[in-house]
């Protein structure tokens, strides 16, 4: 008998050396807040033992776990009545009920497995419970106890290697929540402060941008909050399950808002008769207001037939009734963003230049479609191999809790008119500063620059500083970055986005558009216009017939 024992031991050993870990996305949650909370039950050891939690469990579950429990034994009892006798040679073990799994007649000498059962939520359900049938054809006992026994020790859903990675993800979805935050609010004040930006369009971004930070600000107040505190979630308060619900519509409203997207621009592009003047409120009904209809749907389901504390348990197909309109509004607004490119790529080839224009708009929005809506195309399919399972794990969290920084990007910080806006503003900035710090001294030094001018004439031909053109010819430095455009001698000068505009003697017209900060016309400009905060100083203007 110490022989078969030390046998059977090793035959364990071997068969376990290697724990895998098969968790799917969505119990790698519940596993975590199950061990953040409370201690674990006590797996049974033998046939003969019945399980009886150290402490008592979350209510709801443990009733749901232990009904699941008596419906495996009913099962069990009639799958044994039913089945012929073993029609094998030799010995064999006879078919049991274990107390937890049911197992059927084996060979002697054969070690049985199966997937452990998913009665609780400390039990990983990819893994595999074995138990062994001796060459004598008993069912190997435990050298303890001296009964039947079954290994359930892989069973465990909270191995150290398991934890590890439960807590990598953990913090990566507070990291990822958090950057999502920071980046969506920066982006919002961009785009609230910059008033070039104000459109429609940017208008459907603010939106869905609120809908995000509230998101990421309810998730990282249950993972802060709810998540480590065990007593709150067995009070189970009210404000729990409101804080869910809040959630379950944020993350509605993400995907919704992205759908008004996508109507915007298939309204704008493909139903042109609809082109100017779009109702706003149409956008605010389906993006705040059509997600309260599942949301409210899945609590009132939730309160019924799933009730179990602050409603954290993600076993339960009452998800779907989020889950469904949302992979609905992924279909729907992914066949918008197709319609689009086909009346596009239409219209380029027919040599309308405006539809680059739009093509750029469209791009975005169809990066994100697919971005955001993976995790409901691939989340049945994780890979069973260990390390392709922790890669999996990974690529998924990380694509679910930075959605909002990858949003924030796309819309905001890689959009060129975002970025030339910002440029523009920056150089405004720049040049209001370089020019307050020149108020006290500036017709001091207009007089100088009026004699240094004269007396630079007088020797060398003038010179353009931005251009090497004629004498008589006008500079002209239209869309340039310049920061100063100095004409010596008659002609025009036009400054698009210069810093400084100086006309010297004769310069017929001297205009400033888009942010020049400083224009100064001495001894005969004929004309000086400042277009949208340019700063004009004269100091001896004379009539047009004067400059001739």
């Amino acid at each position: 008998m110490e022989s078969n024992s030390e046998k059977i031991i090793q035959v364990l050993k071997d068969r376990f050396q290697r724990p895998k870990m098969k968790f799917t996305l969505t119990r790698w949650c519940l596993t975590l807040f199950i061990f953040l909370n409370r201690p674990l039950p006590v797996l049974p050891t033998s046939s003969d033992s019945t399980y009886s939690p150290t402490l008592e469990p979350e209510p709801f579950l443990f009733l749901v776990g232990k009904q699941k429990l008596l419906q495996a034994q009913h099962k069990c009892f009639d799958r044994m009545q039913k089945l012929p006798p073993y029609q094998g040679e030799g010995l064999y073990c006879n078919r049991t009920w274990d107390g937890w799994a049911c197992w059927d007649d084996t060979p002697a000498g054969t070690l049985a497995e199966q997937h452990c059962p998913g009665y609780f939520p400390d039990f990983d359900v990819e893994e595999k419970v074995t138990k062994y049938c001796e060459e004598d054809g008993v069912w190997y006992t435990h050298p303890e106890s001296n009964i039947s026994w079954s290994n359930y020790t892989m069973c465990n859903a909270f191995t150290p290697e398991k934890m590890q990675s439960a807590y990598i993800l953990y913090y990566l979805a507070i990291v990822g929540h958090s950057m999502s935050m920071v980046t969506l609010v920066i982006s919002l004040v961009i785009f609230m402060r910059v008033r070039s930006l104000s459109c429609q369009r940017v208008t459907l971004h603010k939106n869905m941008f609120l809908t995000y930070v509230l998101n990421s600000i309810i998730i990282i107040i249950h993972l802060v909050e709810v998540v480590p505190n065990g007593e709150l979630v067995k009070r189970d308060p009210p404000m729990c399950k409101v804080l869910h619900f809040f959630h379950q519509y944020m993350m509605s409203c993400n995907y919704f808002w992205m759908l008004c997207e996508g109507l915007y621009l298939h309204t704008l592009i493909v139903v042109s008769v609809f082109a100017e003047g779009q109702r706003m409120w149409w956008y605010y009904l389906l993006g705040w207001g059509l997600p309260l209809l599942p949301s409210t749907a899945h609590a009132i389901a939730r309160a019924l037939l799933f009730n179990d504390n602050c409603w954290l348990s993600v076993d339960t197909n009452l998800l779907y009734i989020i889950h469904g309109p949302v992979m609905g509004a992924l279909v729907l607004n992914f066949f918008f963003l197709l319609n689009i490119i086909r009346v596009l790529v239409k219209k380029i080839k027919e040599s309308q230049e405006d539809s680059y224009i739009y093509l750029k708009a469209v791009r975005a929005t169809l990066i994100l479609v697919p971005l955001l809506g993976v995790q409901f195309v691939i989340l049945p399919w994780r890979p069973s191999h260990p390390v392709l399972g922790k890669i999996y794990d990974f690529v998924m969290h990380s694509l679910i809790h930075f959605q909002g920084f990858f949003v924030a990007i796309i819309y905001c910080f890689c959009n060129h008119e975002v970025q030339a806006a910002l440029k523009r503003q920056w150089n405004q900035y720049q040049a209001r500063r370089w020019n307050g710090r020149r108020r006290a001294h500036r017709a001091a030094n207009a007089a100088a620059a009026t004699a240094a001018a004269a007396a630079a004439l007088a020797e060398t031909p003038p010179i353009y500083i931005c251009h090497q053109e004629p004498q008589n010819e006008p500079a002209d430095n239209l869309g340039e970055e310049a920061a100063e455009v100095i004409p010596m001698e008659g002609g025009e000068v036009i400054s698009m986005k210069g810093a400084e505009v100086i006309a010297v003697e004769g310069a017929a017209e001297v205009i400033a558009v888009e942010g020049a900060a400083e224009v100064i016309a001495v001894e005969g400009a004929a004309e000086v216009i400042a277009v949208e905060g340019a700063e004009v100083v004269a100091m001896e203007i004379i009539e047009q017939e004067s400059s001739a």
